[in-house]
């Protein structure tokens, strides 16, 4: 669609109505007097021509129109907030910056040590804002402009979502070194399901994906001791000694301390998950962005990276 000259103030008016449901929460969220909402409005449906939207039934109804100028309306906005940084980071001598995000299997100290920490010493101008969340979420904000760049596990990912592989990770199970389990050289899997597993939460977007990783592993049925939501907060509860938590290990993590938790040694099959790379389709991407995906590339393969 497109758009006579418009005031983005006012889209953004208009987007905080839609998203809020209503004139007086836009209002709330905007600092604005609902009368100053309305009005914003009004305004912009003078300007177009047309109705974008309907108060009915106290919920905001988005005419067919409405929803063409909502959609353009967003993607404008966010281009106005990537511009509003890149001129940020240029006043403060920044090279770029890259909204880097990551599956929250991979919120664990090696990831920050063998990836993080040495790509921002190799590249000190850029600057890393990075978010750890489900891999669905991390690809959807890629393709929603949201993010640059994603480093996710491949499982039901957005049908529109770029991947490129990158290596394969390994679902492995990991306990406080006091745990009665680390008397063993190995241990059966039987032996970890009977110990009690700390895992995601039911509702969670994907337990799915992990159970059937647990089942190729060979644990079947509801072992479960304690639901936690997030990575980290899981690797808490098991040093608390609540149960043994699970979590996917990438190749290039190999040796690397887990501390306090030791990994166990389990007789029987090894799940895997693939691991990879989300880009917008099409996009050329900043300098930054780029060497962030070469970064990725090298130091994750399955050589070890040099230092």
């Amino acid at each position: 669609m497109n758009f006579p000259f418009l005031d983005l103030f006012r889209l953004r008016v208009f987007v905080a109505v839609v998203d809020r449901n209503g004139y007086s929460a836009a209002a709330r969220h905007l600092h604005l007097a609902q009368a100053t909402v309305s009005h914003h409005v009004a305004a912009l449906q003078r300007s177009l021509g047309v109705e974008l939207l309907r108060y009915e039934q106290r919920a905001v109804h988005l005419t067919p129109t409405g929803r063409e100028v909502y959609r353009s309306a967003i993607l404008m906005l966010r281009e106005q907030d990537s511009l509003q940084l890149a001129l940020h980071d240029l006043k403060h001598g920044r090279r770029g910056r890259v909204r880097f995000g990551v599956s929250v299997a991979f919120e664990q100290r090696y990831f920050l040590d063998q990836i993080v920490a040495p790509f921002c010493r190799a590249h000190p101008g850029t600057l890393l804002s990075l978010q750890f969340h489900h891999s669905y979420r991390q690809a959807q904000a890629v393709i929603d402009r949201e993010a640059d760049l994603a480093y996710v596990v491949q499982w039901n990912l957005p049908p529109d979502a770029l991947f490129e592989p990158l290596h394969k990770s390994t679902l492995r199970f990991l306990v406080p070194r006091s745990h009665p389990l680390t008397r063993a050289d190995s241990v059966d899997i039987e032996e970890v399901a009977a110990a009690g597993l700390i895992t995601g939460t039911f509702s969670s977007v994907e337990s799915i994906f992990y159970r059937q990783l647990l089942k190729d592993s060979g644990i079947v049925g509801e072992h479960s001791v304690v639901e936690v939501d997030g990575m980290q907060a899981r690797v808490l509860a098991a040093e608390a000694g609540l149960g043994v938590v699970t979590t996917l290990i990438p190749p290039y993590a190999s040796g690397s301390t887990m501390s306090p938790l030791v990994e166990l040694s389990v007789n029987g099959p090894a799940a895997e998950a693939q691991v990879g790379l989300v880009r917008r389709a099409g996009d050329d991407g900043s300098e930054s962005v780029h060497a962030l995906a070469s970064w990725l590339r090298e130091r994750t393969s399955t050589r070890k990276p040099t230092v």
